[in-house]
């Protein structure tokens, strides 16, 4: 049946198909490339009566013009309201006291503008023979807005969307939690939206930040582009010149308290073949700090990417996972320094062991002449890279004024890189790492992995939003006599049977399912024993097809984007299982183990867990229903060009075609993308060339 629910891999972006052609070596480091003398862009700026400053960055090259106002707000405690600030942007874009919210998108798409709005500001870029347009709908979305309270349900609604949608997302949990755990509930920094806190929003929250917040003595307006300082200084003049300046509150905020020992902390993924593991703690650091350029240096060498320390022990030479990244991490009130990577669950102990392990020798061991010359020479090369935008002036501007900077701050950042020593290294390490201090949180299955990692330190069990909460109870055994072949078999009895299963010879079913707000037709095609054909088709396209594979019989090609390319060995060998009708029934003859793990719990019914472990070493973790018999859930890990991705897929709605039961409705996780699938038509028995099974 593994055709007709979908071949799962199909659906990323980049599969697991692979030629030796296309193949990186990410063992090679790319070359250094030797800092270099460089100039940075002035900027000319000037303040109105009313407080608000304006840095103006003229760049005659493009007839473009881009305006950022921004806001010098602290961070707050939105408490039971978390997320309420997120809204501003929102209500901002939903129209003026002199222009309706369709009148604005009009305007705006008639002049090619880019316009949009966030809880600290508002931008506005496009044609710079738009300049006074631009100007005029910047200035009426800052100061005349309307805030609708239909939009701001239809944001809440969205919001909630979202977050119900991240619900089972490791990446999203990881997010929330780590926030409480290395900050707590009552820091800015600890604070994360729900559901709940959504909905006790109220209009009067968000329009009291704007009240208080959107002020013209506490903005910066960034103008870049094709103007002169005295036609920008004209034009905010007329728009802002009578904006009344206010008083704005300021917030600080205690030290966030850290542990006296080493905490492990693991929230519950039941059922999760892979572990997220993050490795934090806090890290008084911020811009400017004289710390800042060796923690940068440190940065690239430790974690920075595939030639960061990290990388190179966790993938490159333990083969743990697809990528491994840390270092320390600034921010305006207070920073942390954070690891992390994606394992399986087996592994989950040791990447963390190796985790300290070059926490503990960057720490005391120096860090040789090369690796050091190597990231200056990386840092300078980026740098000098990055001034080819004017944006990037515009940024360091505002950095200066946000962070009280030297105004040659920048011009010095290299020398001060280059000025960087083995000893510095040493030192920001000692500083900043605190292994006596630190966090390990890892989302993943706990009854699997939890007991493990009780040598790192005190295991703490935490829900979904960094609530302590009981560690979980273990697979219960399975029935005396029941082993996997049986769980197997009476599912294959559950479904129809095998002479109803070879029955059908062909199969072609036609999928709904909607990908980033698009909606998608995968078109399924099966010919017995193991010729498979998936396309996937944007009907918004004209039924275009963006990706198709096929497998047939023999060999599997993938094709995506005009590029075709072939499966390599074990894509062939997983094709050829996974092709069948009902995989289950080829385990035996295709030298597939299984091993009945025992019984645990799923959407609060009793499933027998099954762990079938192919040839090329392929995990599946299957989920049948006790009662039922039938599958319910299917797990593995999909290794791509871009990473490891957990899948999952939970199957409901069964119904019976042709005598053998298929569910209609396919419900998962594809990496960080949920999916729902619904079977909206099937045609059995009809003939089909072998010819389709290629590309």
């Amino acid at each position: 049946m593994k055709n007709i629910i979908i071949s799962i891999a199909a659906l990323l972006a980049i599969t697991a198909c692979s030629t030796k052609e296309t193949a990186l070596d990410r063992s090679i480091r790319p070359s250094a490339s030797e800092a270099k003398e460089l100039k940075i862009g002035e900027h000319e700026e000037f303040t109105l009566e009313n407080g608000m400053k304006v840095y103006v960055i003229e760049n005659h090259k493009l007839p473009t013009i881009s305006y950022s106002l921004s806001f010098d707000i602290d961070p707050i405690v939105e408490g039971d309201k978390a997320g309420y600030t997120s809204m501003v942007g929102d209500m901002l874009e939903a129209g003026t006291k002199n222009r309706t919210k369709e009148k604005l998108n009009k305007e705006v798409d008639f002049i090619g503008a880019n316009v949009g709005a966030y809880s600290g500001g508002v931008y506005a870029s496009g044609l710079s023979k738009y300049n006074s347009k631009l100007m005029d709908i910047l200035a009426d979305i800052t100061l005349n807005p309307v805030f609708p309270e239909d939009e701001l349900t239809k944001s809440i609604t969205e919001s909630v969307t979202a977050i119900k949608s991240n619900a089972t997302d490791a990446d999203a949990i990881m997010g929330d939690v780590k926030s409480v755990v290395v900050y707590g509930k009552g820091h800015p920094y600890g604070e994360f939206m729900s559901e709940k806190s959504l909905k006790s929003i109220q209009l009067s929250d968000v329009q009291g930040y704007y009240n208080t917040y959107f002020k013209p003595n506490n903005a910066l307006l960034t103008i870049v582009g094709d103007i002169t300082k005295s036609e920008a200084e004209e034009l905010v003049k007329k728009q802002f010149g009578s904006w009344k300046k206010g008083e704005v509150p300021s917030h600080s905020y205690n030290k966030p308290a850290e542990p006296n020992s080493p905490q492990v902390f693991v929230v519950n993924k039941e059922g999760a073949v892979q572990s997220n593991i993050q490795i934090s703690n806090i890290a008084e650091i911020k811009l400017g700090d004289a710390d800042y350029e060796a923690a940068q240096v440190f940065n690239q060498i430790f974690g920075s990417g595939f030639a960061g320390r990290l990388f190179q022990n966790l993938r490159e030479d333990k083969e743990y996972t697809y990528g491994a990244y840390g270092g320390i991490r600034s921010n305006k009130l207070i920073g942390n320094f954070s690891s992390s990577a994606k394992v399986r669950n087996e592994v989950t102990d040791s990447a963390i062991e190796q985790f300290l392990f070059e926490i503990n020798r960057i720490r005391t061991e120096d860090v040789s002449a090369e690796e050091l010359k190597n990231a200056q020479n990386y840092i300078a090369g980026t740098f000098a890279q990055s001034l080819e935008s004017p944006r990037t002036v515009a940024r360091f501007a505002a950095n200066i004024d946000e962070y009280k900077l030297n105004k040659d701050y920048f011009k010095n950042y290299l020398k001060r890189i280059d000025a960087v020593t083995v000893a510095d290294i040493k030192r920001v390490a000692t500083k900043y790492l605190k292994p006596e201090n630190i966090n390990i949180i890892v989302v993943g299955d706990a009854a699997e992995v939890g007991e493990k990692l009780a040598r790192f330190g005190t295991v703490n069990y935490l829900d979904r939003e960094g609530n302590k909460t009981s560690a979980p109870s273990k697979l219960k055994a399975a029935p005396e006599g029941t082993t996997a072949e049986t769980v197997m078999n009476d599912y294959i009895k559950a479904i129809g049977g095998k002479e109803a299963i070879a029955s059908i010879k062909t199969m072609t079913g036609d999928y709904s399912m909607t990908v980033q707000g698009m909606n998608v037709i995968m078109t399924n095609s099966f010919k017995a024993p193991n010729k498979t054909k998936s396309e996937i088709k944007v009907p918004q396209m004209g039924n275009a097809v963006v990706q198709a594979s096929a497998f047939d019989g023999k060999k599997g090609m993938q094709s995506m984007q005009g590029q075709t390319m072939n499966a390599d060995e074990n894509a062939n060998i997983e094709s050829n299982i996974e092709g069948r009708l009902v995989p289950e029934m080829a385990y035996a003859e295709n030298k597939v183990t299984t091993t009945l793990l025992g019984i645990n719990k799923l959407n609060g019914k009793d499933v027998f867990v099954i762990e079938a472990v192919y040839p090329t070493g392929k995990k599946l973790t299957l989920m049948y229903d006790t009662q039922s018999h039938l599958k319910v859930k299917e797990m593995f890990v999909q290794s791509t060009p871009q990473g490891d991705f957990n899948i999952t897929q939970e199957f409901t709605d069964y119904k019976a075609i042709n005598g053998v039961l298929i569910p209609h409705s396919l419900s998962g996780q594809q990496g960080p993308q949920m999916m729902d699938m619904k079977l909206e038509s099937a045609e059995v028995n009809k003939p089909l060339k072998d010819e389709i099974f290629k590309l």
